[in-house]
């Protein structure tokens, strides 16, 4: 496994940085795991990664690869958000669900990820990082769905897998959490909850085949359709 950085105008390689371990490769085709997709963010000159499966966030230069900062007490990183200069950090303690996983047919196990491999609903760190100095702000442990973890210039929303929870950017404080909102029953890694902030709407989508909107300010719902 490696992180390749390549000119955006001709495709030239410019660096490249070996990640040592990472997820099983054996992992059914076209299944995720989709919280992989959370563990790398550029923004300007800097590239924010995991450089294993395991491992903290690091920022690296975006020209050179090179290392810029490690984030301390950041191993177990699963899902990465930048916003406003802050970044948001979804860190798994524990074992990954998935780090034991091995095929057990030759012709592929969609149907185990279906059934065998689901979201443990053990609580997590949530962490408030400054980007370029690398203080945290604040730690928090609390339930977060895969995918779920967004952000505004303010503020910081997740859904806990029975409500949608705003807190303080800059604090973790409590700000406000939604009344119960319906989701599919199990959340399997070839899936997620979709949460998504525009302006002053939450829009949240939790596989129960309805949308839901709420309102940033109080999280009251304004609307549910199809």
């Amino acid at each position: 496994w490696m992180l390749v950085a390549r000119d955006a105008f001709n495709g030239k390689v410019l660096w490249k940085r070996a990640i040592n371990k990472w997820h099983s490769h054996l992992w059914p085709l076209k299944s995720g795991p989709t919280q992989l997709a959370r563990r790398l963010v550029a923004h300007k000159d800097r590239v924010y990664v995991t450089l294993g499966i395991d491992a903290p966030l690091t920022a690296l230069d975006a020209a050179t690869g090179k290392t810029v900062h490690a984030y301390k007490d950041t191993a177990g990183t699963e899902e990465i958000i930048f916003s406003n200069g802050n970044l948001y950090l979804l860190v798994n303690k524990g074992k990954s669900a998935l780090s034991k996983f091995a095929p057990q047919n030759n012709v592929g196990d969609q149907a185990r990820v279906r059934k065998e491999f689901l979201w443990n609903q053990q609580p997590r760190l949530l962490m408030g990082f400054n980007a370029d100095s690398g203080i945290r702000y604040w730690k928090k442990e609390t339930k977060v769905a895969p995918l779920t973890l967004s952000a505004n210039a303010k503020q910081v929303f997740f859904y806990d897998g029975e409500k949608v929870d705003c807190v303080d950017g800059m604090t973790g404080e409590a700000v406000w959490k939604s009344v119960p909102v319906a989701r599919r029953p199990n959340v399997t890694f070839n899936f997620g909850p979709k949460l998504v902030i525009y302006n002053d709407i939450v829009l949240f989508a939790g596989g129960d085949r309805k949308m839901r909107a709420l309102a940033v300010k109080d999280g009251k719902q304004l609307w549910e359709a199809p």
